[in-house]
């Protein structure tokens, strides 16, 4: 079973850092990110999960592709459950969201609700994987 990672907010620094990397890095089967914006996540989906972003090098911008990219929203009862299940099988999860105030906003469907309830799976469950949780706001 290949890895996963999983990613809240899909912005400048989720889009256009940590995703290209794990997905540059080839360490992951599977890449989800959380996003409650309902017209990135139908844009993403409509691409199949590929996206491109600009990264800025000394000499020129380059165009960096990332493709199979899972984006869920967790305002849907169906996309939560399914995030809810890829934070419990995660070996990797960075939230990069506008600002740590909003990790309890949104009830349900709040980072810090997500992951309380994603990690009590990983850890009643002793055949999932232990994870690193980054934290990268602005």
């Amino acid at each position: 079973m290949g890895k996963t990672f999983v990613g809240f907010g899909f912005g400048a620094i989720q889009g256009g850092l940590f995703l290209p990397e794990a997905y540059r890095s080839g360490n992951f089967s599977r890449l989800v990110v959380s996003e409650i914006d309902s017209t990135a996540v139908e844009q993403i989906r409509k691409s199949a999960g590929n996206y491109a972003c600009n990264v800025a090098e000394p000499d020129h911008v380059r165009l960096e592709e990332v493709s199979g990219l899972e984006i869920l929203n967790p305002l849907i009862p169906a996309d939560r459950e399914k995030l809810v299940e890829a934070i419990a099988s995660a070996n990797e999860l960075c939230t990069a969201l506008p600002s740590y105030t909003l990790y309890d906003a949104g009830g349900q469907a709040s980072v810090a609700s997500l992951l309380a309830e994603g990690l009590q799976k990983k850890l009643h469950n002793t055949d999932r994987p232990a994870a690193v949780v980054y934290a990268a706001e602005n």
